[in-house]
């Protein structure tokens, strides 16, 4: 697979979510994770369950921002439950998704900290 500017953007908000769960302790992380079949950008483990991380982009254009809205919120229902781990986070089910809107890491720490304390 051939890095894009795309690509290389996700991994920096990856890298900067890393960051930001590792200041607060969270060492039991995976990047881009597949749980059912399903990418994530992170999975970590926290108090005995995985948390599956989304980065949210926003609608392609030409797509209406409540239907992307709406099947992103689908995907999140999806995994939770699901088994996953063991490449970094614990073998366990997903216990919770969290949709990250991009902007909000791009933000910091004040903005992000609502989605996950």
């Amino acid at each position: 697979m051939t890095a894009t500017p795309a690509t290389g953007f996700r991994e920096e908000l990856a890298d900067r979510l890393q960051q930001y769960r590792a200041e607060r302790g969270i060492s039991d992380l995976e990047r881009a994770a597949v749980v059912g079949g399903h990418p994530v950008d992170l999975l970590f483990t926290e108090a005995g369950e995985n948390t599956a991380v989304l980065i949210d982009f926003g609608p392609p254009p030409g797509i209406d921002p409540a239907r992307h809205l709406r099947l992103t919120h689908a995907r999140d229902d999806l995994l939770t439950g699901l088994p996953s781990g063991g490449y970094g986070a614990k073998a366990c089910p997903v216990g919770r998704t969290v949709r990250v809107p991009a902007w909000r890491i791009l933000a910091g720490g004040e903005v992000l900290a609502p989605l996950f304390d």
